[in-house]
């Protein structure tokens, strides 16, 4: 039974059961649909729920799966009034659709997109997004006004990976961090009931989730030495924060040090290795400063860390700070920075 979305005037929602994906109809005075489903009775009490199917005149489809897809066969074959409907999929999929409409004898107009364009559907702006990663195909749906996310399969708690269609586990995970930043008030899956609250905490969580598949059954802060093995520093940046919120690790403190002393966080960092007095914490407040451009401050640090112990590469670090700070002739006098010089000249 098709119901409508409370607080989303114009918004339907039938949902999939089954193999059968979720649909969705913007009823205005035209009806647009993102997914189809794949269950021959979901237009059966179309009429009277939502409209006449004559009035369908745009179709968006989230990626090619058939739980999502196939009930435009059905719409194709058994609705002569199906027709001269604007159907927006993934260029990938495009030929295929057309393929299909033509073998039905209907007029449509299939349009192929990568994400990133603006359309106006069901007479609202929206924008395409591209969220890869369950398939290669896998778009989503962003209504500006309403900040709502039609999201296919693109946020669940337990990633499913199809490869034979391109999806990938990396790209899912990207895809989640790309979602994270956009500002969504409410989000409508491919699957299961729809939440108009809580969007933030749902994607954090799915965010979560899909980083601890990078090395499943592991810690997170295994999970962030994964992440930062494939270059993914912002997901072994989260996987450390989490860590540290469900149990404390030195090992993870000091992980995500390294990580925010990296971007320059040097207060950050100052307050996450307060309580300690080491070579290491010297070190790495020393490149943090380093980073944010106060080679005083730097050169303060990293002095103290070679008090505690002997090290060449902290000498050049302090030897370029102070260089960079002004203090040309005290730099100098650090032999191994010299040396450099002499052979760079």
């Amino acid at each position: 039974m098709w119901e409508e979305v409370e607080g989303f005037k114009h918004l339907l929602f039938l949902e999939g059961y089954g193999f059968s994906s979720n649909i969705y109809a913007l009823r205005r005075s035209s009806i647009a649909l993102i997914d189809v489903g794949n269950d021959y009775t979901a237009f059966f009490e179309f009429k009277e729920e939502v409209g006449e199917i004559s009035e369908i005149d745009q179709i968006f489809l989230t990626h090619s799966h058939n739980d999502h897809t196939l009930g435009l066969l059905e719409l194709f074959r058994a609705y002569k009034d199906f027709d001269n409907v604007e159907i927006f999929v993934h260029e990938l999929m495009k030929d295929a659709i057309e393929k299909r409409a033509k073998t039905f004898g209907k007029k449509v107009k299939v349009v192929g997109v990568r994400g990133g364009e603006n359309i106006n559907f069901g007479g609202e702006e929206a924008i395409i997004l591209k969220t890869p990663g369950h398939t290669i195909d896998s778009l989503s749906l962003y209504l500006k006004e309403k900040q709502a996310l039609f999201s296919g399969d693109a946020v669940v708690m337990n990633p499913v990976i199809d490869e034979s269609l391109g999806g990938r586990l990396i790209d899912y995970v990207i895809s989640l961090r790309h979602l994270r930043k956009v500002e969504i008030s409410a989000i409508f899956p491919g699957h299961g009931y729809y939440a108009l609250k809580g969007a933030k905490d749902i994607l954090d969580k799915a965010y979560l989730k899909a980083i601890s598949f990078l090395d499943p059954d592991k810690p997170l802060k295994d999970v962030a030495k994964k992440a930062l093995a494939l270059g993914m520093v912002e997901e072994a940046e989260y996987a450390l924060e989490k860590q540290l919120e469900f149990e404390f690790d030195e090992e993870a403190l000091f992980g995500l040090a390294s990580i925010k002393a990296d971007k320059g966080e040097l207060e950050v960092v100052k307050g996450l290795l307060k309580n300690y007095d080491t070579f290491e914490t010297y070190h790495i407040i020393g490149v943090a400063a380093m980073k944010a451009g106060k080679f005083d401050e730097a050169a303060n640090y990293l002095k103290k860390a070679l008090e505690i112990k002997e090290d060449k590469s902290i000498k050049l670090l302090l030897a370029t700070a102070l260089y960079e700070d002004g203090k040309v002739e005290e730099a100098m006098k650090i032999e191994e920075f010299k040396s450099i010089l002499s052979k760079i000249k």
